[in-house]
């Protein structure tokens, strides 16, 4: 009969002895760049419900300053804020946008508006 060893926790450090690689490379080499397919096809649901929202009612004058969805798309699309994943200008470099040159791009969107309002 052969006798079993069983490993400590102190000598768990032991068992990456003689291994070429730190856990922080490896961390780093399984950690994804760019969000997964369905990731992105979410964000970008998000940016487009976000823009087609606030293009809709953006010429509506007062009217869309008392619309909470026109509100919250507008509040959204010009925020800097980086807290979050859904925070836009998270969303926009995880689908590498440039945040900025896509909000003065919405503010200056004059044409098809009746396609969008769709």
């Amino acid at each position: 009969m052969e006798a079993t060893t069983y490993v400590a926790h102190d000598d768990l450090p032991n068992i990456f002895a003689g291994v070429g690689i730190l856990p922080v490379q490896y961390g780093e080499s399984r950690r994804r760049k760019l969000p997964s397919e369905g990731e992105r096809k979410l964000l970008f649901a998000v940016l487009e419900d976000a823009i087609r929202t606030y293009l809709r009612h953006r010429d509506s004058g007062a009217e869309a300053r008392n619309n909470e969805d026109w509100v919250e798309a507008a509040e959204w699309l010009s925020s800097d804020d980086e807290c979050g994943p859904f925070a836009y200008v998270n969303v926009c470099e995880a689908l590498g946008i440039d945040a900025d040159s896509l909000r003065s791009g919405i503010s200056n969107h004059t044409g098809r508006l009746e396609e969008i309002r769709t």
